[in-house]
């Protein structure tokens, strides 16, 4: 059976891995916007092929898929989604792990996405306003008294551009006035017409719940969390991500049982919402990013189209049942069929970037990278490649995140393994990474219980999700 998967980083090659490793036996073709070693090693076990171009175009994708016919598809990252790949293989008769443009609208427009919320009651939303102008948006800030979180209006790769602003009354104008100018630095990023959104803040530990689902069936997987700040502790700029943590079982230390199952009927019911905005079903990853609070307990940050990066680094490894099995039940409506199976052990990614990244990607390309694979995996490590590029046998960095090291074990395990790997890989420009991912846990604990005390004294008074009506004057909007 033959699968083409689309994309070239680190959770596609965590995503190969897991088809070559199927008793299946697929065959595994793939189409990158340049050569990913990881990838291509999959690939060629499988004795498949591998296609350099454009995983944006139609064009591009709908005459590979004609020329390979594949059985099925999987679509890694949202770009692909957003521009209607995942259109492309159903036009074109193929099945395919990846919902449509409309169905991935939840991740591209956060204003969608909020409204949706709103319409269809859903708890765990938050209040928000939308602006199409800067400057509107700019006013609203320097007149707000109350904390908010300032973001742009659509999905632009979530790398250093969530800005939080806590503008509380006692701030001076200077501090205002500093807040404002972020938003015109947030909506230049944005192509909409509609460009920036203002959403109450929040505070507590966040966490990721991935689910898939074929229209019909809906499967959780196992909760992961993010680090998206650049360096150690947690300071610097965002990023995509700069690790990941998983377990033990489905679940995370932080977040308990009942709290899991809160959050996978948000996203269920959020996935039936888009089923009806857009009336057709939605099939693929459906990805709860969220984040526990005292208003709400689970609370939606937003939303993912796929799969996270590095969270998938963190999940598939830990994932002892066929994933590539899953994912073509997935794509073939059949998911009531799947069975998943856990490992109990916890999982920890470390990722590495070149320096330059996030803020300066040009300082970032052109790097050679050296790594001694054997030695990772004789140290109980694995690596799957990120943006790193083969180039006459030499891997070349291109901008970001280039390569991450997942260890399974206790969390002090699997850290000390993390810590022994990283000697194993060398770079001709210095390498950022962080090693306090998996070490905090009992901070994370600790900050779960206050949240939970408030969230479910709010519960038993039956004011969850209730706050003050959000606005500059105090009325309604």
């Amino acid at each position: 059976m033959k699968v083409l998967l689309i994309g070239d980083g680190a959770r596609e090659n965590a995503l190969a891995k897991a088809i070559t490793k199927s008793s299946n036996d697929y065959t595994l073709y793939a189409i990158s916007s340049f050569i990913n070693p990881g990838i291509k090693e999959n690939v060629e076990k499988s004795r498949g092929t591998y296609f350099r171009g454009d995983i944006n175009s139609k064009d591009y994708v709908k005459t590979i898929i004609r020329k390979i016919s594949p059985d099925f598809g999987i679509i890694g990252p949202e770009d692909p989604l957003f521009n209607g790949i995942g259109d492309v293989f159903r036009e074109e008769g193929i099945p395919v792990v990846g919902p449509s443009s409309k169905g991935s609208t939840i991740e591209k427009s956060k204003v969608w996405m909020r409204n949706l919320m709103w319409k269809y009651k859903i708890p765990g939303r938050l209040r928000f306003k939308a602006f199409d102008s800067m400057q509107a948006a700019a006013k609203f800030v320097s007149e707000y008294g109350g904390s908010i979180a300032i973001k742009p209006s659509e999905q632009v790769g979530g790398k250093g551009v969530k800005i939080v602003a806590d503008l509380q009354a006692y701030l001076s104008q200077d501090k205002r006035s500093a807040a404002s100018r972020s938003v015109e630095e947030i909506g230049n990023l944005v192509k909409d017409e509609i460009k920036i959104i203002i959403e109450e803040k929040v505070d507590g530990p966040e966490y990721t719940l991935h689910v898939l689902t074929d229209g019909y069936t809906y499967l959780p997987l196992p909760l992961a969390q993010d680090y998206k700040h650049a360096y150690q502790d947690g300071i610097g700029p965002e990023t995509g991500g700069m690790g990941s943590i998983s377990g033990p079982g489905k679940y995370l230390p932080f977040i308990t049982e009942e709290e899991y199952e809160k959050t996978f009927e948000i996203v269920k019911q959020s996935t039936e919402a888009i089923n009806k905005e857009t009336d057709e079903n939605y099939i693929g990853f459906i990805s709860g990013q969220m984040m526990l609070t005292d208003l709400w307990g689970p609370t939606v940050i937003e939303f993912y189209s796929r799969m996270g990066d590095p969270e998938t680094a963190a999940i598939v490894p830990r994932i002892s049942s066929d994933f590539g099995e899953i994912l073509e039940l997935t794509a073939e409506k059949r998911l009531n069929r799947a069975k998943l199976e856990v490992m109990d052990e916890p999982a920890v990614v470390r990722a590495f970037a070149p320096l330059g990244y996030p803020l300066n990607k040009d300082i970032a390309k052109g790097n050679i990278i050296s790594i001694n694979i054997n030695k990772i995996r004789e140290n109980g490590c694995d690596v799957f490649f990120g943006a790193v590029s083969l180039e006459n046998n030499q891997l070349i960095t291109t901008g970001s995140r280039a390569l991450e090291l997942v260890a399974i074990g206790d969390y002090q395990t699997a850290v000390k393994k993390l810590d022994i790997c990283t000697s194993f890989i060398s770079s001709s420009s210095k390498l950022i990474y962080r090693t306090d991912i998996g070490r905090s846990i009992e901070d994370q604990i600790e900050k779960a219980e206050i949240v939970r005390y408030s969230y479910k004294n709010r519960e038993r008074k039956g004011i969850l999700g209730v706050s003050a009506d959000w606005s500059p004057n105090g009325g309604l909007w």
